[in-house]
């Protein structure tokens, strides 16, 4: 029997909202490395993972993307394919989000200045391991809102018309 499944309508803008979370953290680890490996001398700003870091962004970032992608189109045209697929990319975006809530936490705390002066680098640097870790939280809650809504969408389908014509049809031609 075909089945439609319903998927919440705001799917599509929160699926929007994790293509420009993944956007948005591309961008700010290209500014990472920039910072990081280009312009700062890596005596000044103490041990902080920075390769760790720069490699998870780049790596998430297109799962950010991808799930936000699927999700809007699993919006769009529910079938349970869709609906699966974008489950899948949305689990596997909490995952990569999740150690980089991890990795992000310890670059925040371990990022400190040995210098007493002050210097621009180093509160550009602070900043931008803090959007980072921000970024990655709202992408956590936008998968996991969105994991849910598709989670329901899967245990609860809808019968259209002509299935649910069949099935009367069938239970009037049963004897009482």
């Amino acid at each position: 029997m075909p089945r439609s499944y319903t998927l919440r309508p705001e799917t599509r803008a929160l699926g929007a909202a994790q293509i420009m979370n993944g956007v948005i953290y591309y961008a700010l680890g290209y500014l990472c490395y920039a910072l990081f490996l280009q312009e700062e001398k890596r005596e000044s700003t103490g041990y902080i993972p920075v390769i760790a870091t720069i490699v998870h962004i780049f790596w998430s970032s297109p799962f950010f993307i991808a799930s936000g992608s699927t999700s809007i189109q699993a919006e769009k045209y529910p079938t349970k394919y869709m609906l699966i697929y974008s489950l899948v990319m949305n689990i596997l975006s909490v995952c990569f989000s999740i150690i980089g809530i991890m990795i992000l936490s310890i670059a925040c705390f371990t990022y400190h200045a040995d210098t007493n002066e002050y210097v621009w680098t180093h509160m550009a640097g602070s900043m931008l391991l803090q959007y980072l870790l921000f970024s990655t939280i709202s992408e956590v809650i936008c998968a996991c809102i969105t994991i849910r809504w598709i989670s329901v969408a899967l245990n609860h389908p809808k019968y259209n018309e002509k299935s649910s014509s069949l099935l009367e049809s069938n239970v009037s031609k049963t004897p009482a």
